[in-house]
C-alpha cells in the first residue's frame, strides 16, 4: 500500500496547529511552573504533537510495506535508518516518545522548571520532523 500523502498532510497540519498554539502562549517560567492550567495545557499540546508524529511515522512505515514497529521509538529509529528523517532527529523523536509515555501513563513526576527550559527545543524537534517528512513526501 503506498504512503497516503493526503492523510499525512492532514496530520502535518494538525501538528503545525499544536505547535503554533504553544508558541502563541506567553508566560514566564514562574507562571509556567506555578500555574497548573498553563503547564497542563502545554504538556497536553506537546503530547498531541508527539502522538501526531507517532501516527505519521506509523503511516509512513505502512506505506513502505514493512512490518509494524513494536514501539514509537523503534518507528522513529527505523525512519532514521532509512534516511526518511535524520538519525539525530530520530533520536530526539525517540526521546519525545518517552515523554509522551510518561504523560499518558500518569508518571506525574515532571520537573516543570526543566520542562520550561526544554519545551522550545521540543517544539523545534516537532517542526523539524514535520519538515523532514514533507521533504520525504515530495520525493515520492
Amino acid at each position: 500500500m503506498p504512503v497516503n500523502k493526503s492523510l499525512i498532510a492532514k496530520k502535518l497540519d494538525f501538528l503545525n496547529e499544536q505547535t503554533q498554539k504553544i508558541e502563541n502562549m506567553d508566560f514566564s517560567e514562574e507562571t509556567f511552573v506555578e500555574n497548573p492550567d498553563i503547564h497542563d495545557l502545554v504538556v497536553f499540546r506537546l503530547q498531541q504533537g508527539v502522538e501526531t508524529c507517532i501516527d505519521i511515522a506509523a503511516h509512513t512505515i505502512a506505506g513502505l510495506n514493512v512490518s509494524e514497529k513494536e514501539t514509537a521509538k523503534d518507528a522513529f529509529s527505523f525512519l532514521g535508518e532509512k534516511g526518511i528523517i535524520s538519525k539525530e532527529l530520530a533520536f530526539e523523536m525517540g526521546q519525545a516518545a518517552d515523554f509522551r509515555n510518561r504523560v499518558v501513563h500518569g508518571y506525574n513526576d515532571f520537573d516543570f522548571h526543566l520542562l520550561f527550559k526544554d519545551y522550545k527545543e521540543d517544539l523545534k524537534d516537532l517542526r523539524q520532523f514535520g519538515a523532514e517528512i514533507l521533504k520525504y513526501l515530495e520525493r515520492l
